[in-house]
């Protein structure tokens, strides 16, 4: 994994020395989200028989990147993934936390002027915080990363403001003993600035 990462920041680097010679349509930009996430009922190995996890709730995300052109660019965000509960079958509720840190590139295709159609691909980290029920188990914060993709809809209201709309997978997040290990859905819809 070390070595996968390696490779990603390389090629942002070698993206980020490139930008004066791809300055047309170059730009910063910075966003807000909110969307909604589902996860596969995946339980942790030490729920009791019969646990229900449930598998949806709320996100939102800070974001902000580089468009290099109109068809390249790359991304940071800080996703919050919303809390994913477990009841253990009558011995309580466990709850988990999930905070997520990415790092992606952007490829667009215009379709217009105000019109494009957009894929993401990257690397995330994510951290849980584990509340568990009393008495039942350990709590505690664990962490992890592997590799997220996205596709999406963006519309240009204006030369700097744009709404858009996302699906984005997030593979392999969460510690299999606390809160099982599940990929997760995300559809959200975010608005940016261009500056």
């Amino acid at each position: 994994m070390i070595r996968q990462m390696k490779s990603f920041l390389t090629a942002i680097a070698l993206m980020l020395a490139s930008a004066p010679a791809l300055a047309q349509d170059a730009g910063w930009f910075a966003g807000l989200g909110i969307g909604h996430m589902r996860t596969g009922d995946d339980c942790p190995v030490t729920a009791a028989p019969g646990a229900n996890c449930e598998d949806e709730d709320t996100t939102w995300k800070i974001f902000g990147g580089y468009q290099f052109t109109s068809y390249l660019g790359f991304e940071l965000g800080l996703v919050d993934l919303g809390e994913r509960p477990t009841t253990l079958g009558g011995l309580g509720a466990a709850a988990a936390k999930f905070r997520v840190f990415e790092l992606l590139i952007v490829g667009s295709m215009p379709l217009g002027k105000q019109l494009s159609v957009y894929g993401k691909a990257g690397i995330f980290q994510w951290d849980v915080d584990f509340e568990p029920a009393p008495g039942v188990m350990a709590g505690g914060d664990s962490n992890g990363n592997d590799f997220t993709y996205a596709l999406g809809v963006k519309y240009h209201f204006t030369r700097s403001a744009a709404l858009r709309l996302e699906w984005q997978r997030y593979n392999n997040v969460g510690d299999p003993g606390t809160t099982g290990r599940f990929d997760v859905d995300v559809f959200g819809v975010g608005a940016l600035l261009s500056f």
